[in-house]
């Protein structure tokens, strides 16, 4: 078995730690500089660097004009003015996993920090593009520790540890689309092939839009590059027809991808894949995309035939990811962890409030009665509520929408459509003050700026889902809170779960609860339905934490109907989904029968 040997910067000693797989130790530029000071002191130091990093240029006309908000990164492709209304200008550019706003900054520059201008084997144009027109002089940490090592003369397969919003996107697209500019196989930039030279993958579609997003500003100096997106909730057949007409560097989803790969054309397109990018890697293993990442590389063409570089960027690293890495990767790829030693992650330097009620019927209260609280302590409340399915997120949306002196409501969920979720994303991420409701969607990958509350309501599947939820907020430096909102038959998941993890007890506020029925028992009986029916099929996956059993399943959800959905009848289920979900024969269920079938014809 081979060693995986992990060195963090703080005990960098300025030699390569080379196994198989190697870390390569370039993190050190940073954190060898005050590997002996405070925690707190480190924290503010990488703090300063990554405000540096955005440190900019002489003002160079219109592009120069930026805008920064408290000291804040404020981002914003239609940027606000200070009395609330836009205007026009340069579109922000997207670094990492967010848009790049490029605030000035004048803290001295930290010890060993590496300049985007003094990578002479990258293409003048691409570097113009990052220092002038977006305004960037020195590399973030991440940035630093592998753009050297994927580049020329190195050009070495990787897998990194990086976390979101630390610049990693541009870590490998710059290598990436270097290697398209000087590898294309009509011999250069002039000319170039109309085939794929970079594929990435991602695990969501807004991840894939905003990393598509970021190429192509990265190519803003090369117009005759085009960058395609391939994603789920958008038309095939027009996606077909742009990757057909020329595409040079793909991001896709893994679902839309393999849709795609039937076509042999398409697959035609990928005959000089020069890189292949596997983006938050660990993501895309958790959501149950093993197969699919397989299948999908079995259909490109043979590395023997066609050499490609690899690139795997994920925030965790277990032993999921270490089988994906010999999926994609060469062997001897290099090892790059970008997070040093006792740096403290969100879950532990961010409060977290634990609030728990009685029944389930009283949740959606807790919800109303904390964000009332978060109103009165924050001047531009901006809070992200998570609901375990869409169903839930939706219903939570409607009724904080409907209650007088919340900020604007957006729900967010995978039921609807791309376009809206673009829309609804763009406007979220702009906004000063705004309740965001959301599913599993939005919990990695997606930056926020500003973000001051996360709350959870109700079970996350795992540990792991919690704590990238409450990355949404605190990011950059910033300061956040967390709240868990749980029932008192969910309580076993905090003690035990997550029992690492300090809680802070709070009150419930249930003061709303009269109003959140009266909202509720207005809904249609159809929607009323729907709700109830997605709370069963989730807490059925839970069975064994809540200690319960069908038929205790049933007796709660009926209750959550009558009590909590303001539905004085147990809403039916269809006797096929019954069967489905697995509760066939439970006392309490009313089974109704099955809409009939739509018979189609023959086209």
């Amino acid at each position: 078995m081979l060693e995986t040997i992990k060195v963090h910067a703080d005990n960098f000693s300025g030699q390569s730690v080379t196994s198989e797989p190697r870390l390569i130790p370039q993190i050190g530029l940073l954190y060898a500089s005050y590997s002996s000071q405070s925690l707190a002191d480190r924290v503010s130091a990488e703090t300063a660097f990554m405000d540096q990093s955005k440190k900019r240029r002489p003002d160079r006309g219109r592009r120069a004009k930026r805008q920064q908000t408290n000291g804040q990164r404020k981002f914003s492709t239609n940027p606000r003015q200070d009395d609330g209304t836009s205007r026009n200008d340069t579109p922000a550019v997207v670094q990492g996993d967010h848009e790049m706003a490029d605030a000035p900054s004048r803290e001295p520059v930290p010890v060993g920090a590496s300049r985007f201008d003094d990578l002479t084997v990258v293409h003048r144009r691409l570097v113009q593009t990052i220092t002038e027109d977006c305004g960037f002089e020195f590399m973030t940490p991440v940035q630093a520790a592998t753009i050297h090592e994927l580049l020329p003369p190195n050009q070495s397969d990787c897998l990194v540890q990086a976390k979101t919003g630390t610049g990693k996107t541009l870590g490998f697209l710059l290598p990436a689309l270097q290697t398209l500019i000087t590898r294309g196989p009509t011999g250069g930039a002039n000319d170039p092939d109309p085939a794929i030279s970079l594929l990435v993958i991602s695990p969501t579609r807004e991840l894939a839009m905003q990393t598509a997003k970021e190429a192509t500003t990265v190519l803003g100096r090369f117009p005759q590059y085009k960058v395609r997106i391939a994603i789920g909730g958008t038309n095939k057949n027009t996606e077909e027809r742009a990757i057909l007409s020329g595409c040079h560097v793909l991001v896709a989803t893994p679902g839309r991808l393999l849709d795609h790969m039937d076509n042999e054309n398409i697959m035609y397109m990928f005959r000089n894949l020069n890189t292949l990018v596997l983006d938050e890697a660990d993501r895309l293993l958790d959501m149950g995309f093993t197969k699919a990442l397989k299948d999908i590389v079995g259909k490109l063409p043979d590395k023997k035939e066609v050499p490609r570089q690899g690139m795997l960027f994920s925030a965790t690293i277990a032993n999921h990811v270490y089988q994906a890495a010999s999926l994609v990767l060469n062997p001897g790829y290099k090892f790059i962890s970008t997070i040093p030693a006792g740096e403290l992650n969100t879950h532990e330097r961010v409060p977290q409030l634990l609030v728990k009620v009685d029944t389930f019927s009283n949740v959606a209260p807790a919800v109303v009665g904390c964000l009332n609280e978060e109103a009165k302590q924050e001047k531009d409340l901006k809070a992200i509520v998570f609901a375990p399915t869409a169903a839930l997120a939706g219903f939570y949306g409607h009724v904080l929408s409907q209650l007088p002196g919340m900020p604007r409501v957006l729900t967010l969920h995978s039921r609807i459509s791309q376009n809206k979720r673009t829309t609804i994303t763009d406007e979220f991420r702009n906004a000063r003050s705004s309740i965001l409701v959301a599913t599993d969607v939005i919990a990695r990958g997606m930056d926020f700026p500003g973000v001051t509350t996360v709350l959870q309501v109700g079970l996350p599947s795992d540990k792991e889902s919690y704590i990238h939820r409450l990355g949404r907020t605190a990011r950059a430096g910033a300061e956040g809170r967390g709240i868990f909102i749980i029932a008192e038959a969910e309580a076993w998941f905090p003690r035990w779960t997550l029992k690492d993890i300090t809680f802070v007890s709070h009150n419930a506020d249930i003061s709303s609860a009269e109003q959140v029925v009266n909202i509720a028992t207005r809904m249609e009986d159809a929607d009323k339905a729907k709700i109830y029916q997605a709370w069963l099929g989730y807490y059925k996956n839970h069975l064994k934490g809540l200690h319960w059993d069908n038929t205790e399943l049933v007796a709660q959800g009926n209750q959550y109907a009558r009590n909590g959905l303001g539905s004085p009848d147990t809403p039916g289920i269809a006797k096929s989904t019954i069967g489905k979900m697995g509760l066939r024969g439970t006392k309490g269920l009313v089974v109704v029968p099955d809409p009939p079938r739509v018979k189609h014809g023959r086209r």
